[in-house]
This record gives structure tokens, C-alpha cells and sequence, in this order.
């Protein structure tokens, strides 16, 4: 059997690009419609890796996520259905959308009752219509890699994307959990320097790390305040809400410079 060889990863040229000589691996579990901290978090890297060969999480990020609207309490959920019925240990990358339900109509009517309002509704309402009636999806994961794509482009975030179950495949080592998947992960494409988000302090085994002779560092985002149509200014939104206020100016409401600790 022929011995599975690293993957090359170039050093990312993005102004916000931690500064770190290392090379630098991001992962994290793939979100619908990420917020912004998703989406900056990635542009920290040389490499981002769609963590979905784990278990998939009910009421997670995984298959939801929130627009503003105009009403008392001020954004809604969309959310994508799933098929869960004797399925509670399934992996991420093996969720099946229930297609039975027609969320791809609900969805874009929710966007256009939302935004058509928005400076850059029609620009970027044309742009998700498009994902959404690209293909058939059945697997969750690939619709929300379609839309992680997108985001990334929208952000000018260009750097390689890869799923970890699509690794696996290829004979690649992305076993263990928390700490000691990470530290496969980074193995992959000899990072030696790995981004957690801000819970990793509270799962993170330093000292495996630091045998591995990996560096790791947290983020520490801080979201942007940004004008919104549907008045007083609400955080955590999806990226959606950016880019129908900011269009193709979106990308330049993000500090250039990434704050971690």
C-alpha cells in the first residue's frame, strides 16, 4: 500500500492571515448560513478543514441559523429539516435533508420578506437563488458547502477547503476526539500552528500540543457593529445580513487585524 503523503499547503497571502511563520491549519464542525466569526476565523489560516466526519448536533449551528427581521424580537430562524428518525448517532456528513418539505420556497420567500428592502437585496438575492436551485441536495453537508463557499468568495477569503470525511477516504488519519483529532488534523498538512475558537480553552490538552511540537492560539473575535435595516443593530446574525446591507464592500467592515490570545 502506497504511504499517504502530506498534503502541500501554500502559505495564504490574506492581509489577515495571523502573523506566524507556521503553517496554519483551521477547522471547524460546517455551519448553515455561518456568522461572521465563522467566516473570520477562517481567513486567520493557510488551510480550512469542514470537521464533518463528527456526530451531528440537534439545535446546533449545523443545519440553522438567524436573520433579521422587522418584529418585536428582531431576526428568525431558518432552518433546513433533516431526517433523524433512528438516526440519533449519524455523523455529519451522513445527515439527509427531508426533502419533503419544500425549505428552499420558505427560505426565499423568508430572505425576500426580510431584505428586499436592503441596499444590495436583488445583487445578492440572485446570488443564494442560484445555490439554492444549483442541485437537488439530499446530503446536508453538501448544500452547506456550497454555501461556506460562497461565503468565502463573497469575503475574499482564498484559501483550500477540504472535508474531513472526504480525507478519511483517501487513507488519511482523522480519528480521536477534541485534542487529539486536532492534532491529526494538523498532521495532514504538517501545521504547526492551530486556531481554536473561544471554547477551546475549555477542552484543550496542552501538553499534547506541546509534544507534537504544535502552537496553538484562540480566537478572540469581536463582532463588527454595522448599519442594518431593520433598525437597533443585532449581533450574530448570519452573513447574509452583511452583504444585503454591504454588497461587495462587506469583506471591508472586518478588522484587518485578527485579535487572539
Amino acid at each position: 500500500m502506497n504511504k499517504i503523503t502530506s498534503l502541500n499547503i501554500p502559505k495564504s497571502l490574506d492581509i489577515r492571515r495571523l502573523n506566524f511563520d507556521e503553517s496554519i491549519l483551521v477547522s471547524h464542525q460546517p455551519e448553515f448560513l455561518p456568522w461572521l466569526g465563522f467566516i473570520s476565523k477562517a481567513s486567520m489560516g493557510d488551510a480550512f478543514f469542514i470537521l464533518d466526519n463528527v456526530q451531528f448536533r440537534k439545535e446546533g449551528f449545523q443545519n440553522r441559523n438567524k436573520i433579521r427581521v422587522h418584529d418585536s424580537k428582531g431576526w428568525q430562524w431558518l432552518t433546513i429539516p433533516i431526517l433523524t428518525k433512528g438516526k440519533s448517532r449519524q455523523k455529519i456528513f451522513e445527515v439527509n435533508i427531508n426533502n419533503t418539505e419544500n425549505w428552499k420556497k420558505s427560505h426565499l420567500t423568508s430572505l425576500k420578506l426580510s431584505y428586499a428592502k436592503s441596499p444590495h437585496f436583488k445583487q445578492i438575492y440572485d446570488e443564494v437563488e442560484s445555490i439554492y436551485d444549483k442541485s437537488d441536495y439530499i446530503k446536508l453537508i453538501d448544500f452547506n458547502t456550497s454555501i461556506i463557499q460562497y461565503a468565502f468568495k463573497k469575503f475574499k477569503i482564498n484559501i483550500p477547503i477540504f472535508r474531513t470525511s472526504e480525507l478519511l477516504l483517501k487513507g488519511y488519519d482523522v480519528s480521536g476526539t477534541k485534542s487529539d483529532l486536532e492534532i491529526n488534523l494538523c498532521k495532514i498538512m504538517n501545521a504547526t500552528l492551530f486556531v481554536f475558537g473561544q471554547y477551546g480553552r475549555t477542552y484543550i490538552e496542552k501538553e499534547k500540543f506541546q509534544k507534537n511540537k504544535i502552537k496553538f492560539v484562540f480566537q478572540d473575535f469581536r463582532h463588527p457593529t454595522y448599519k442594518q435595516i431593520h433598525g437597533k443593530f443585532l449581533s450574530e446574525m448570519s452573513f447574509l445580513d452583511l452583504l444585503f446591507n454591504y454588497g461587495d464592500e462587506s469583506y471591508k467592515i472586518f478588522n484587518l487585524i485578527q485579535i487572539i490570545s
